[in-house]
């Protein structure tokens, strides 16, 4: 019973304490299906389908109805003349209009809503684009603070080992009370180092939620693939040729210029179609009467024409016209400076990569030398022939260079993501 109780209670502690852990595209797709911007913005796209829903019933017939029962008593007593011994008057009319023809304007004004749209789809793009560059940008901060708060752990690991050893020498009189003091000054020290890096864990993780909407809970990790990403994107190669022509065709800015531009030729040809009358067929069956039921129906059929005669202030559209042209050409400039712009950031992302690749070399080179000193310092300080202080020198070194090596990883991998923003890409950077 005993063995029972214990494993019941102890069963939910050892499944809450191990944490879920998230890749970088189960963090994407989870930001996608809970973040408020993106549901907001696919509503704007399904009412804008339903404008067009709207304009595919223009093309339908109208039918109309009127109905107008009088009596006609002492107010006009007179009207008993017409009417005869009745004093009811019946108006009844029946008509159905049928739009023959005008012009193409509905067509122009479905191509215009559904280019509004593509607006919106544009922007869904973006939004797309900057969640998945935002997400991946602090996935990869969280999997450098998990990073620092490892290599700190371990500084201080080998520090304690110091302490030991420090003590042991000082137990039999080889060294002074001095150096079992500085080696707990610096452990101090390194796990001040260490609070700082878990608080900039929990940071990091706290913005992934946040981006998350919050769907992750309390309790999360991510898987750590940052040696996996490293040895494969390293030694990568861009062309900027490449990269300049994904930038023209993909970029949601340069795409929504574009539509934008498109919106406003469709906005001139609708104006420009006022000069033209609408054209419709009609058929009307009516009574006129004074008893029920009625007789004598008459009817109609015909072609109407519906026209607006542009004079004075009917021609204003003309302006309309002219104000179009003139945002045209407002955004063809627009394009320019943005596309120099994104070509200016691309260079740099380029010019980035390779000052890292120049650096990553020496600076795996410091780490292996800082272990080979860390190592030496602790067998001259063993046998007595070594000072603390080289031990604490040496240990500091690696500690700097190990960090050092990984914010010049992460840097890269930024700069990737980076990258992949700057060319409109809003698909993930990585393949993990």
């Amino acid at each position: 019973m005993i063995a029972i109780t214990v494993l019941l209670f102890y069963q939910p502690v050892v499944s809450q304490t191990i944490a879920k852990q998230y890749n970088l595209n189960e963090l994407v797709n989870i930001a996608f299906q809970n973040n408020p911007q993106l549901k907001t913005n696919e509503k704007t796209i399904q009412a804008g389908m339903k404008q067009i829903d709207y304009l595919n019933k223009d093309y339908l017939p109208q039918i109309f109805f009127d109905l107008n029962i009088s009596r006609w008593d002492w107010v006009m007593p007179n009207k008993q003349k017409y009417l005869g011994n009745s004093l009811n008057d019946l108006y009844a009319a029946f008509r159905v209009n049928q739009l023959i023809y005008d012009w193409n304007k509905n067509s122009l004004q479905k191509e215009y809503t559904d280019k509004s749209i593509d607006v919106d789809r544009t922007f869904t793009r973006k939004l797309r684009q900057a969640f998945s560059f935002s997400i991946t940008k602090s996935y990869l901060e969280l999997l450098k603070a998990k990073r620092t708060v490892q290599i700190q752990e371990e500084a201080i690991n080998q520090l304690k080992d110091h302490l030991k050893n420090a003590e042991a020498l000082y137990s039999i009189g080889k060294v002074s009370n001095l150096d079992v003091i500085k080696a707990q000054v610096q452990i101090e020290v390194a796990l001040d180092e260490l609070a700082k890096a878990k608080n900039q864990l929990d940071i990091q993780k706290n913005n992934i939620n946040v981006i998350c909407g919050n769907a992750l809970g309390e309790s999360f990790d991510v898987v750590d693939n940052i040696d996996e990403l490293w040895k494969e994107y390293s030694s990568k190669s861009f062309s900027v040729d490449e990269l300049h022509n994904l930038l023209i065709a993909k970029h949601p800015d340069l795409e929504n210029i574009r539509t934008q531009k498109e919106l406003r030729s469709k906005e001139a040809e609708l104006f420009n179609k006022e000069y033209y009358p609408n054209f419709y067929a009609f058929g009307i069956t009516n009574v006129e009467d004074s008893k029920i039921p009625m007789d004598h129906f008459n009817w109609n059929v015909g072609v109407t024409v519906s026209y607006s005669l542009p004079f004075f202030k009917g021609s204003n559209f003309q302006e309309k016209v002219e104000q179009s042209k003139i945002r045209i050409d407002a955004l063809q400039e627009n394009e320019k400076a943005i596309l120099q712009q994104l070509e200016t950031n691309v260079k740099n992302n380029l010019v980035k990569l390779d000052d890292i690749k120049s650096r990553i070399s020496g600076t795996q080179k410091i780490v292996k030398l800082a272990e080979e000193s860390l190592t030496t310092a602790n067998l001259k300080y063993n046998i007595g022939k070594g000072s603390s202080l080289d031990v604490l020198d040496a240990e500091t070194v690696l500690t700097t260079a190990k960090l050092n090596l990984n914010q010049i990883v992460i840097d890269y991998l930024l700069t990737i993501a980076e990258l992949n923003y700057n060319i409109g890409s809003d698909e993930l950077p990585f393949n993990y």
